[in-house]
């Protein structure tokens, strides 16, 4: 069990954080709705760099390039993410919506039908920003994480209408510009300036204190990014509060089952706790961005398709956290045992 002063007052406290900038980001996007289009423009990028970068301080160039050619290890991802977490999140949520939610005749088949298509595109486009931060959050290999997004970000060009097509039978054109604009905010920018600050600060003394400081930093983009997004998108939340837990009931168990599916898998293949963990959260991160541009672009006419894509990110940054919250407490124990083992030999 981890005692309770070893925790820290900040990691007591951020729930209650993240609560406090869910309801506050609600509140403003009642009362200030006309500046929820501006601060999601330019808010919501601002802060995930800034989630991103204090992140990309930790990575060693060396270990970065080793990830990127590790035909293994991004084979065991690409198998996840693109042959298995597409067509689970497919099955869920025709189980929920068609099987569950249908005999209680809680939605009408119209809008069931616009609801299951923008699970799909919640679930065939892998995250390429956010998963940096989770892994990081958990302790993860951030060389892996990255190497991950990197292919990611060049294979769902081909895969996203593919599995698009397949699993909600309708054509839709995945812009490479979208994908390239991603790219170059969430991981160029982001992980140049973090190799820059460690190429140029790593031997100084401070530079330690100069990592702390960061780490307050993530949070404090974190907090800022929630409650942007609950700003500029909660209004889903007021006006479609049923559709919220339906749709939050599929994405929770699919968060849930596809991570511990890719990290038991690697720990299976005897992967290290961090490189489990960064896999865990890559292959269960969505890109939600390119769902939302998706939806808008090609689903115009069905208003239902927009609004469950713009509940995907509401939903997963408190759910990923929770995954986070698992993984803390995984670690624990683990290194705990590795101690054990330590003492038991000497």
């Amino acid at each position: 069990m981890i005692e309770m002063s070893r925790i820290g007052f900040k990691t007591i406290l951020f729930p209650v954080f993240v609560a406090g900038a869910i309801i506050i980001g609600l509140l403003l996007g009642i009362s200030q709705s006309s500046l929820s289009g501006p601060l999601s423009d330019y808010g919501i990028p601002i802060g995930i760099f800034f989630m991103i970068y204090p992140a990309m301080t930790k990575i060693h160039f060396r270990e970065l390039g080793s990830s990127i050619r590790d035909v293994r290890t991004v084979g065991l991802m690409v198998f996840l993410n693109y042959a298995i977490a597409p067509f689970l999140v497919a099955g869920l949520a025709y189980l929920f919506f068609f099987m569950i939610f249908s005999h209680f005749g809680l939605l009408s088949s119209a809008v069931m039908t616009q609801v299951f298509v923008g699970i799909i595109l919640l679930g065939v486009a892998p995250c390429i920003a956010m998963v940096m931060v989770w892994t990081n959050l958990a302790h993860g290999n951030m060389s892996k994480a990255v190497s991950f997004v990197a292919w990611n970000s060049i294979i769902q060009v081909v895969t996203t209408p593919i599995l698009v097509y397949v699993l909600a039978r309708t054509s839709v054109v995945i812009s490479p510009y979208l994908i390239l604009e991603s790219v170059l905010l969430y991981l160029a920018l982001p992980l140049l300036a973090g190799l820059g600050t460690r190429l140029l600060l790593q031997k100084k003394g401070y530079f330690s204190r100069i990592l702390n400081a960061l780490g307050t930093v993530q949070t404090l983009a974190l907090l800022f990014t929630i409650l942007v997004i609950f700003w500029s998108q909660g209004k889903g939340i007021l006006a479609y509060p049923s559709l919220v837990w339906m749709v939050g009931t599929v994405m929770l168990t699919f968060y849930f089952v596809l991570f511990h599916v890719g990290y038991f898998s690697a720990r299976k293949a005897r992967y290290s706790y961090e490189d489990s963990t960064a896999i865990g959260f890559t292959v269960s991160a969505r890109d939600f961005e390119v769902s939302i541009a998706i939806a808008v672009a090609a689903f115009s006419a069905y208003p239902y398709v927009a609004v469950t894509t713009a509940i995907g990110p509401l939903l997963e940054i408190p759910l990923m956290l929770f995954l986070v919250w698992i993984q803390t407490g995984r670690e624990t124990r683990i290194n705990s045992v590795k101690k054990l083992v330590e003492v038991s030999e000497v």
